[in-house]
Parts: C-alpha cells; structure tokens; sequence
C-alpha cells in the first residue's frame, strides 16, 4: 500500500520535470514516489509517439493521472539516467492501457488538454477513377506536372498522368489537415482544414477554373486566360494575384479577401445584392463578405484572414466564437458551451504548432475557463462562461 501523498506538490515536480528544471534533489523526491507506486513494469518503446515534444507531453499526462489517484497499484513509471534536459526518448513508463482499452471505448471520460496535438500535413488525393491516396504527413504538398503528380521535394512520381488526357482530380483535408497544392499553371494552392479543392490536371480552353469547399488562399500564376475559383454560390475571377476564400458549409457569411492584385466577385445565382449588383471588384486591403445573395465589402487587416498560411492563428479583434470555430477545425474537437455564448473579443497571435493547452492558457486570460472530454473517438471542448 502506497504511502499518503502530498499530490500539490507532485504535481509541482511534474511541471518542473515537464520543462526540465528539477534540481537533482527534486529529481530524486519524484523518482522515489514512483518508484514506490507498483510492481508491473511495461515499457513504452521510444517510438510511441511522432517525436519527443508528443512523447514529453503524453507521459506527463500519465504522470498527472498517477498523482491524480494517490496511491496507484497498477502502474509504476521505472526511470533511467538522464540529465537535466530530459531526452524521453530513454524514458520507460509502465502503462497497463491496452489489455483495457476495449472495456472503455464508449465511455465519457475528461482528458488533460495535453492530450489535443495541432493539426498537421494532412490530406487524401482523390483520382478520376475514385480512387484515393492519402498523402505523406512527411510532405507539405504536390505539384501537378505534365506527365504525372510528385511531392514538392521528391522527383518520383505518386501518380501517372496520361498525356494529352484531362483528368478531375480533388485534394482534400480534413480537421487538423493542412496541404500545399501546385497546379498545372504554377499557380499555388495552400488549403485549410477540413476542405476540398476540385481541379484538372491541367487547363485547356479560354479560362481555368477550379471548385473550394473550405478555406484556400491562393497564388495566381499571371495570364491572359482567367482564373476562376467557384465556391458556395458566388465566383471569384483574376488574371493574377494572391487571395484567401473562406467557404465553410457550416458558416453562414463566404468571405474573399484580397492581398494583392485585383478579383471580381459575383454571384453565380445572378441576383442582386442590397446596391442592386450582382459583382463587385476588390482592391487589395478589401474583403467581400457574402451572406446569402447579399453582398458587403469592407477594409480589413488582411494579416488576420491569412495568418493560418504563414502557421499561426490571428485572433487580435474576433469574437470567441469565430476564433473557437478555427480551433475546433484545427484540433478536431467539437466546441460546445456551458453558459453564454462569451461576447468579448480575442487580442492575440498564436503559433498553430503550439499544443491545444498552451492556446487555452492564454485565452483564460479572458475570464473563461475550459474542459475536455472524449466519448468514443469524439472528442469536446466545453467552453465554461459563467
């Protein structure tokens, strides 16, 4: 029977060993408690996770869950010599997880937001056929060439391209996915989570046109054929700029913001909005704002609606709810709220690489508090605003 414990200050040494600033004496404090906890050793091989900072972060959850029970019996973390710089890697914990994992797929449980990992390069090439291919995680993107379709830093070839022969193909993402596409024109293609771009493989005729479900931001290579990109009932047509779509189904307004350059929008079901148009021409610095068959233009800090490209999320002036609906795709949780829906704004610029913790830290600034818990494979974050 283990002995009573003082978990505040296990917990303390837990944060101290998570940042690598345990003194040896603490280090000898927190190795002695474990090594008191049980008798089932299990080793965790070093490639459990991806690489060391989501090995960092899985253990100390499991640290967290130990202190959490006081006086575990059947897990036991068995340490080896390390410096001070913890290198997890040699780390071996003993965790009897899978013998039970089937007794507890469906149940609810509450999961430390150290679990939640960002997204990544994430996406499915679909091909004319129907079949599909699910990219590399070891890639950012894929070039479309003449003869066929390789990654951007690789020569081989993943798919062949019959010459002379127009194929539809469609790169996907989903929540938590991010990929880089270049078409057959040069022009370049970042997609967002959870969204579809549909394309030929190459463009022939008088223009060249391609469909968004989702978020793209896209590079136009110049030309005198125009490039039209069709998104939620409206089309957005250049020559040669750089501009972000977003057109999620679950959003009520499609935005359109432009950079750089010059794009016409219009709406392809011809109806006129509120000044009676059915276009409107954007200049860089400006945004289209569509909500139904109505239009809205508007000078914005583009910085905020493309910041997500460059890897980071921009949240300087938004409401809670827009800036959780970007975590929500980004993480793949579902966001639900426990009180009011928060009627602040967001000041803040944050790194998409961070882990889902560290963004809810700073957003807790704002008086909101935050729970997550996981059902299945659905996983929830509870938004407290009371």
């Amino acid at each position: 029977m283990a002995k009573q414990v003082d978990t505040v200050r296990l917990q303390e040494l837990a944060n101290k060993w998570l940042t690598g600033t345990l003194s040896e004496e603490e280090q000898q404090e927190f190795e002695h408690w474990f090594n008191e906890a049980s008798d089932a050793p299990i080793n965790v091989p070093s490639h459990y996770a991806k690489n060391d900072d989501e090995h960092r972060q899985r253990l100390y959850t499991r640290v967290l869950a130990c202190i959490d029970r006081k006086a575990p019996k059947r897990t036991i973390i068995k340490w080896l010599p390390y410096a001070a710089a913890i290198v997890l890697a040699a780390v071996t914990i003993t965790w009897n997880f899978v013998a039970k994992k089937s007794n507890y797929k469906d149940k609810l449980v509450t999961l430390d937001v150290q679990d939640i990992a960002p997204g990544g390069n994430r996406a499915t090439l679909t091909l004319a056929d129907g079949h599909t291919i699910d990219l590399s995680e070891a890639q950012s993107g894929i070039v479309v060439g003449h003869n066929g379709i390789t990654y951007q830093n690789q020569p081989e070839e993943i798919v062949d391209l019959s010459a002379g022969v127009v194929n539809q193909l469609a790169l996907s993402t989903p929540r938590g996915g991010t990929y880089q596409l270049t078409l057959s024109d040069g022009t370049v293609v970042w997609l967002n989570a959870a969204s579809t771009l549909k394309y030929p493989s190459r463009f022939t005729g008088d223009e060249r046109v391609v469909e968004l479900e989702g978020e793209g931001f896209f590079e136009v290579t110049k030309s005198t054929v125009p490039f039209k990109v069709k998104s939620a009932g409206q089309e957005v047509e250049v020559l040669g700029t750089a501009f972000n779509i977003s057109a999620y189904s679950s959003q009520e307004e499609t935005k359109t913001t432009l950079v750089e350059g010059r794009v016409k929008v219009t709406l392809l079901d011809h109806s006129a909005d509120s000044r009676g148009e059915s276009s409107r021409m954007l200049a860089p610095g400006q945004q289209a704002t569509k909500s139904g068959s109505t239009f809205a233009l508007h000078t914005v800090d583009t910085d905020s609606y493309t910041a997500w490209k460059d890897g980071y999320f921009n949240f300087d002036g938004i409401t809670p709810a827009a800036a959780f609906a970007q975590l929500e795709r980004w993480y793949d949780i579902d966001v639900v709220y426990q009180g009011k829906v928060p009627a602040m704004r967001f000041f803040g610029v944050f790194k998409r690489g961070m882990q889902l913790s560290s963004v809810l830290a700073m957003l807790k600034e704002s008086g909101l508090d935050f729970k997550i818990t996981q059902q299945g494979s659905k996983r929830q974050l509870l938004v407290i605003n009371e």
